[in-house]
């Protein structure tokens, strides 16, 4: 029998879908997305508008991740110390490679992206803290599930794969050679099958032998080189190896593992 309460279902949904927007979203596109009916859906915005975990703009009609969503976040974050010192490594990273840097866990299918420190380029890769997206196509996601066997795989895809760009795999036997490839080189890759414009390097992180995360960086395929790419590699190698130093020093970490 499930425990689980509806009414705070849905509110967890709503935040869910209103940390993936960037640029805000209507009403009824939020319906769309959280399968809420507007009847139903309007009171549960209104009451937190009122309380600030969300914002409304009257102009656009358009509604926004709040200032009190804001305040707990930044709170999780400054009580959570191994948090706090992968993103001092992720700001290193971003330092020797000028390239944007991300931080994922897994999610069920997706990878859910929980840090990222931009760099300075002009351009550079665009996304969010809160985003998901199929682990089966992420650098991040294939990072933490290298390991997993098809048949767990197709648990956590029971109707298949659907290509996000004409780079993307389709099959579990192209997967298949993909993850083993992981385990051989100690790192993942994403080439252009989230984005066609992009290239991800990423790198798993394990606490006393158990993937808790991984981190990534991007690059734009037009400054993307042998030279370029095999520097970001290196930098996360290096990475990984000071932050799992640390992290097994620490009590064990848990998400949704």
């Amino acid at each position: 029998m499930s425990t689980e309460h509806m009414p705070t279902i849905r509110v967890l949904e709503v935040l869910s879908v209103l940390a993936a927007e960037n640029t805000g979203i209507s009403l009824t596109q939020l319906a769309g997305k959280t399968g809420i009916l507007k009847g139903t859906l309007y009171p549960i915005l209104k009451t937190l508008a009122e309380r600030r975990y969300i914002n409304y703009d009257e102009n656009t009609q358009l509604y926004f991740l709040g200032i009190a969503c804001s305040i707990l976040s930044r709170s999780f974050f400054e009580k959570s110390y191994w948090l706090k010192m992968v993103h001092r490594e992720m700001n290193n990273i971003v330092n020797e490679c000028n390239e944007v840097c991300q931080m994922g866990i897994l999610d069920g299918p997706d990878v859910l992206y929980i840090d990222k420190v931009q760099s300075a380029q002009k351009v550079q890769l665009v996304s969010n803290i809160g985003t998901r997206l199929p682990a089966v196509y992420s650098a991040l996601g294939k990072a933490m599930i290298c390991h997993y066997s098809d048949d767990d795989i197709l648990r956590l895809y029971p109707d298949g794969f659907t290509p996000l760009t004409k780079y993307s795999i389709t099959t579990i036997a192209e997967l298949r050679q993909q993850l083993e490839e992981v385990k051989i080189n100690h790192y993942a890759t994403d080439n252009r099958e989230i984005n066609e414009e992009t290239r991800c390097y990423a790198v798993s992180l394990r606490q006393r032998n158990k993937i808790i995360a991984a981190i990534s960086v991007s690059v734009p395929t037009f400054r993307s080189n042998d030279e370029k790419n095999n520097q970001i590699i290196s930098v996360l190698l290096r990475s990984r190896e000071r932050i799992e130093q640390e992290l097994n020093t620490l009590q064990d970490v848990e998400f949704y593992q």
